[in-house]
């Protein structure tokens, strides 16, 4: 871990000197910041927040955050707060687990006061599990039978389930725990799911465990079941928020 710090510390000082006083504040977020990171299956998640949207220096940003992507780094998310403050409504998901889960690295820590709205996040919980449902659906039917294709869309299900069930706990005003696995067991169970099965898909996915045809088949049929019940439930929050109107 002191070696990840000590990397991390470099990539800001290295943006700090590129960017000068157009940059206003950097923040780390994703895995390492949940003390989740893993050297094999996670990448290093960083957030400058510039003061404008001049994109001159971008060719040498470009030069930089590839260098940087080979020790580990993922391209860094560079937004500048009119961006954030319009957006919002838009990603209100993705600003949550930034919100709950970061550190700030340099300048203001301005991700601690985003006003995230519940009804933005039911929404988007609602699209990304109906979305989900539907994928799911089209590729039991395209790619049924092949295990290597039916397991990658499995796998790059996990982070989804991860950021749903966080927005399902917020609006239901529980606090999100920090740990991935008791944010799957609390919102599955909010929701009335198997948390085995999105456990057993986060597990698959950091252990990069392979699967066999049947296993594939398996999973998959067990997922389509219980994205069917996540999407009746988030019906349910629609309703219900409906009601109150």
């Amino acid at each position: 871990m002191d070696n990840l710090q000590v990397k991390i510390d470099d990539a800001v000082e290295l943006w700090k000197r590129f960017w000068g006083k157009n940059l206003e504040a950097v923040a780390l977020y994703g895995s390492a910041a949940r003390a989740e990171w893993s050297k094999k299956s996670s990448d290093i998640n960083l957030l400058l927040l510039l003061n404008s949207d001049d994109h001159s220096l971008w060719p040498k940003a470009a030069e930089i955050a590839r260098r940087k992507s080979r020790k580990g780094f993922a391209t860094p998310l560079i937004l500048t707060r009119n961006y954030i403050k319009s957006s919002l409504d838009v990603f209100p998901i993705e600003f949550l687990d930034m919100k709950l889960f970061h550190k700030s690295l340099h300048g203001e820590d301005f991700l601690a006061t985003l006003e995230i709205e519940s009804e933005h996040l039911r929404l988007q919980a609602e699209r990304e599990i109906k979305g989900k449902w539907v994928q799911f659906r089209q590729a039991a039917l395209e790619r049924g039978g092949e295990t290597s294709a039916m397991r990658s869309l499995l796998m790059m299900s996990v982070p989804t389930w991860v950021s749903v069930f966080q927005a399902l706990i917020a609006v239901d005003g529980q606090e999100v725990p920090i740990k991935k696995a008791e944010v799957m067991t609390l919102g599955a169970e909010l929701a009335g799911v198997e948390a085995g099965l999105f456990i057993e898909l986060m597990e698959i996915r950091r252990t990069k465990r392979s699967l066999n045809r049947s296993a594939a088949w398996n999973l998959l049929l067990r997922t389509l079941d219980q994205v069917a019940r996540l999407a009746r439930f988030a019906d349910s929050l629609s309703t219900s928020h409906e009601g109150r109107e």
